[in-house]
């Protein structure tokens, strides 16, 4: 424009002196590309606001359909599974639930436009949408881990926090008399960043607890429950960090979007290939966690007074000190004649025993047998049986040289052909192939 202003000032002054009316003919010209100037610059911003809506129409679009995708990977996979396990099964159908109200989440998006009328438009309805979703899928992750009483507190609580955000959004809504509520977002979020830490919080200390006991009580491979608690903590974390910035800001919504997606597509794969490598022997150790979990909140509830609990609280004390006393000799040559026949009937195996399963068939103590391979082995019944498979195998490949890998893995009681590989790699420095080289 400044060029424009130029251009008829050199104009005017060339022209003033012989054409009449020049003055009003180069006023009417300027106001007539000053009009022409604002009119291109609102067609430009026009068409840039519309790339922008289309851009963001197509990223919701790609995510409700993404969603739905692994909604129906979900649902889909239960039909191919090899044994049915009712706690996995729970949890599957919350996760399902979860990322279905997602789905549906995007599309109303999609139909209603919150999030392309104005950022804290959509943020709003994303944290009333993603509280609850990220709270079911949060349980479905935490069922496998956790007992029943434990998953009710954490349904209580997160039920609060949910309430408290609905409660903060009707009083925004109240005060200000329309969907934007000012810095009543800011209380909402903050609430919704309190539910996602307590979710995490809860799920890391169960997940804790429960790889020790499947170290100590089972016998076949942690790696697919190790990946799938790695993704989990994973996909929790990552949604934990980014999801505020992303609820406020559009822009960040394109760069972390696609991240998130990439982040629940691997946290969907690694809880598919967890359900196919459950047993039927696992819902054993289930049970009798949660019967352990309900004697221990009985006692508690019916300690009331204090003396009562210090009386508890000794009497538990006596029975650790009792389990901890050592096994007399008569007694160790007994449990240990038990496990070689029990080796030489090739109990071994068997892919899903476990700890709670082979005391049953040694008719011995679950408690005793733990406290014989701690104390008079110094080692743990899973270590225990994956030296006895160790050992095994090699002979199995010195008697049998024609057969391979997976042969000699499923024989000798290798839940897969990667266990075997690890067992070797820490035992022997090299694979099961480079091993048979050595020795022929």
């Amino acid at each position: 424009m400044r060029k424009f202003n130029q251009l008829f000032a050199c104009f005017r002054k060339c022209f003033e002196n012989i054409l009449p009316f020049s003055e009003i003919i180069f006023v009417l010209l300027q106001a007539y590309f000053r009009f022409a100037e604002s009119g291109c610059k609102r067609f430009v911003e026009q068409k840039m606001y519309q790339r922008m809506i289309d851009s963001l129409y197509f990223l919701q679009f790609a995510c409700f359909i993404f969603m739905l995708i692994n909604a129906l990977i979900l649902g889909i996979t239960h039909l191919h599974m090899k044994w049915t396990n009712r706690r996995y099964e729970w949890s599957r159908w919350l996760i399902l639930a979860g990322m279905t109200g997602l789905a549906i989440q995007y599309l109303l998006q999609m139909l209603l436009g919150f999030r392309a009328k104005s950022d804290n438009l959509g943020a709003i309805f994303n944290i009333l949408v993603y509280t609850p979703c990220f709270t079911t899928i949060s349980m479905g992750i935490y069922n496998i881990e956790a007992t029943h009483a434990n998953r009710r507190k954490m349904n209580i609580v997160c039920a609060c926090i949910y309430a408290a955000i609905i409660a903060v959004f009707c009083i925004g809504y109240s005060n200000s008399g329309s969907l934007n509520i000012g810095y009543w977002l800011y209380a909402m979020l903050v609430l919704f960043g309190a539910n996602v830490a307590y979710c995490i919080y809860m799920i890391m200390i169960e997940m804790r607890k429960r790889k020790k006991m499947l170290e100590l009580m089972t016998g076949g491979d942690m790696l697919p429950y190790v990946r799938y608690a790695r993704a989990s903590v994973f996909a929790l974390f990552f949604s934990a960090l980014t999801m505020p910035f992303v609820i406020l800001s559009t822009t960040l919504l394109y760069i972390i979007g696609p991240l998130a997606l990439l982040s629940i597509l691997f946290f969907n794969l690694s809880f598919v290939a967890l359900g196919y490598n459950y047993v039927p022997t696992e819902e054993l150790l289930d049970k009798e966690e949660e019967e352990s979990a309900a004697i221990a909140d009985e006692e508690t509830e019916n300690g009331g007074a204090s003396l009562e609990s210090s009386d508890g609280q000794n009497a538990e004390s006596a029975d650790s000190k009792e389990n901890l006393q050592p096994i007399s000799q008569e007694r160790q040559m007994f449990i240990k004649k038990k496990l070689d026949k029990w080796c030489a009937d090739l109990g071994y195996k068997d892919t899903s025993v476990n700890m709670f399963t082979l005391s049953r068939s040694l008719n011995i103590s679950k408690n005793e047998l733990s406290r014989y391979f701690t104390s008079c082995l110094n080692s743990t019944f899973r270590i225990w049986l994956a030296e006895v498979r160790f050992e095994a195998a090699k002979k199995m490949m010195l008697d049998y040289p024609d057969y391979n890998n997976d042969i000699i893995s499923a024989e000798c009681g290798f839940s897969s052909r990667s266990y075997l590989y690890r067992i070797f790699k820490e035992k022997e420095g090299c694979s099961p192939t480079v091993w048979r080289a050595k020795i022929q």
